[in-house]
């Protein structure tokens, strides 16, 4: 049984290889998330593969594949058991982290502007009540106006942000999770099509086609997330395999909103 896991580990590590050798031809860079994970490991020092694996919880020989992989492409060497960047392979990772970097400060800017505009609605309110009775009346009327002044004011643009903010409140949560860079990747992918259009599940077919994944490893990916509680998969014998949101993850939208 334990030879067939390995056999199983080395049929998937060579899909993988496949996929990411497609995606180079299109792009002339990797796409996948595991290897961007390695790159940026790779940046901090010299490793071992099972050193990465340790970190990335994945199989040894699984991160020796995209190693070995992507040595041939020109982004990492190997000495004396030791893996590193070569210059093409550091420049990509410093760009990945730069990328992330300003992906995080989107979503805290995104936070800080939420708490900013509660505050100034709270200050606002409290204001108000100090308002003797005398002057009131002609206050509210003039409170009253203003409102109607700033909800005919406001664009589509603004409007569209407030209702990303529950998306990025799940997207910080997600990130802070215990989870692993691919389960990250397609539970972000699951939020952002609930984002788009209100719905808290998607079609097997429909997510694979939007992560352009390989159906074995998104399967693998799934069942991990449902094993953690946080979907479900149900196979509708007329529609298809359906992903959707746990009670769980249901809760957690309704904490952002």
């Amino acid at each position: 049984m334990h030879k067939a896991r390995e056999d199983l580990e080395e049929v998937l590590s060579e899909i993988q290889a496949v996929m990411e050798e497609r995606q180079e031809r299109k792009k002339g860079k990797p796409r996948s998330k595991l290897v961007e994970a390695i790159a940026v490991l790779l940046l901090a020092r010299p490793m071992r593969a099972a050193e990465i694996a340790q970190i990335l919880g994945y199989p040894v020989r699984y991160i020796s594949s995209y190693l070995s992989y992507w040595r041939t492409r020109g982004l990492f060497e190997y000495e004396n058991g030791f893996w590193t960047l070569t210059p093409q392979g550091e420049e990509y990772a410093r760009t990945i982290l730069a990328r992330e970097m300003d992906t995080r400060l989107h979503q805290y800017a995104a936070l800080a502007r939420q708490l900013l505009a509660s505050h100034t609605i709270n200050t606002h309110l409290q204001s108000r009540q100090t308002i003797n009775d005398k002057d009131r009346a002609t206050r509210t009327l003039q409170s009253s106006q203003l409102l109607s002044f700033i909800a005919g004011q406001t664009s589509e643009r603004d409007k569209k942000r407030q209702n990303l903010q529950p998306v990025t409140c799940l997207n910080m949560l997600v990130e802070e999770a215990d989870l692993t860079i691919d389960e990250k990747e397609v539970l972000k992918t699951l939020i952002n099509h609930y984002a788009q259009w209100g719905t808290t599940y998607i079609y097997l077919d429909q997510l694979e086609e939007q992560l352009g994944a390989d159906r074995a490893w998104l399967l693998r990916v799934l069942r991990s997330l449902q094993t953690k509680g946080l979907i479900y998969i149900y196979n509708d014998k007329r529609l298809g395999t359906r992903i959707g949101f746990s009670k769980r993850l249901r809760s957690l939208i309704s904490s952002c909103s």
